[in-house]
């Protein structure tokens, strides 16, 4: 009797030791101080820096993997909120909830909130406790390492699977810590859809660039461009550049593409409404940097300021570079298959004669000498 009593607590506690060790093994852990996500993400940027692509792609999936668990750890920590009534009787409203969190001591829910809320805003979550379980699965992605592994099988020539990682990271954009960097994981998205003769994912990318630049969506801003373009006389051009001043450059080298691309294909209208915005662009650094340079500077017109441009090889360098030269001539051709070819002469005039680079002075004269073309 007593051998069978025996046996029968030693199953259950066999079991009990069981069924414990099965939960724990579930049960998502928090990552260790020291072991941080972004910890591997350095090493992986350190190793892409060196030219170590192998450990490059080790330490980014490294990164991958414990974002991931942190992530599942965070879900299982506010999933674990809920099990208490009062948490779940004080509804969605984080302002109603969190008081609750604080006072059944839930310190890593209160911190996992405070954390999104921190970085994200309070705004974006709008207040709402559901809005941050949804997040979490959004946060699961570490953009920035996917980024990195995107550039680092675009250098080894996988085009495809960079593309792959490129496009996840821009799908978790939000995810960045750096905001900003998202522009230029749209430029890299844009060219390496150019490369790979994917054309409408190019000007998708490009476009989502252009489209946050203030005057670009602010149609009143471009119809008042045309308007002036469409006025297609001789004071025309100088009432163009001394009306329109645009500071945000970010957007500058999407609007030459796309401008060049639609060129290509024939959507004049495009072509000229990229074109004209990114010259005003142009003119506005250009002005800033001579301003910057000359003291008691004053705009005194698109040929001035471009023969002032001469006097600095940093400059023209840049110019040249950035395809600054080429998108002036670019404008006027736009404009001429506008069929405004009064104000395009009239810029080519001014092109021949003050572009900083020789060869854009020399294109803008031969396309006078050879006739100005206007697509009908």
């Amino acid at each position: 009797m007593k051998v069978r009593i025996f046996k029968s607590f030693a199953f259950i506690f066999v079991l009990l030791f069981s069924l414990n060790a099965a939960v724990s093994q579930s049960a998502p852990r928090r990552i260790q101080k020291g072991h941080e996500a972004w910890r591997s993400y350095k090493k992986a940027q350190t190793a892409f820096e060196s030219n170590d692509y192998s450990k490059a792609i080790e330490y980014a999936e490294e990164a991958r993997s414990i974002r991931k668990q942190d992530a599942a750890w965070q879900t299982h920590i506010l999933e674990n909120t809920l099990k208490k009534a009062r948490v779940r009787r004080a509804g969605d409203e984080l302002d109603r909830v969190i008081p609750e969190l604080k006072e059944l001591g839930y310190n890593d829910a209160i911190e996992i909130i405070a954390s999104h809320s921190e970085k994200l805003g309070t705004q974006y979550f709008n207040n709402s406790y559901s809005r941050v379980f949804d997040y979490i699965s959004i946060y699961a992605h570490y953009t920035e390492a996917d980024y990195l592994l995107g550039k680092v099988y675009r250098l080894e020539g996988e085009f495809e699977v960079a593309l792959r990682y490129m496009k996840e990271a821009y799908d978790y954009a939000v995810n960045l810590d750096v905001p900003m960097e998202k522009y230029d994981l749209l430029y890299d998205l844009a060219s390496l859809s150019y490369d790979l003769g994917k054309f409408d994912d190019f000007e998708k990318y490009s476009l989502a660039i252009v489209v946050d630049n203030e005057y670009y969506s602010d149609k009143a801003f471009m119809r008042s461009l045309k308007r002036i373009i469409d006025m297609d006389s001789q004071e025309a051009v100088d009432k163009f550049f001394l009306l329109y001043r645009c500071n945000n450059d970010l957007a500058l080298k999407a609007l030459i593409d796309l401008s060049e691309i639609y060129r290509t294909i024939g959507e004049s209208e495009k072509t000229l409404k990229c074109s004209s915005l990114a010259s005003i662009i142009a003119v506005s650094k250009l002005e800033y940097i001579i301003g910057q340079r000359i003291n008691d500077y004053e705009f005194r017109g698109i040929g001035d300021l471009l023969i002032k441009c001469q006097r600095y090889e940093d400059i023209v360098k840049w110019g040249n570079e950035n395809n600054i030269w080429k998108l002036f001539c670019n404008f006027a051709e736009s404009a001429a298959s506008d069929g405004k070819v009064v104000f395009a002469r009239n810029l080519l005039r001014t092109l021949s004669k003050c572009e900083p680079e020789e060869y854009w002075r020399r294109y803008a004269s031969e396309i006078i000498v050879n006739g100005i073309t206007v697509n009908q």
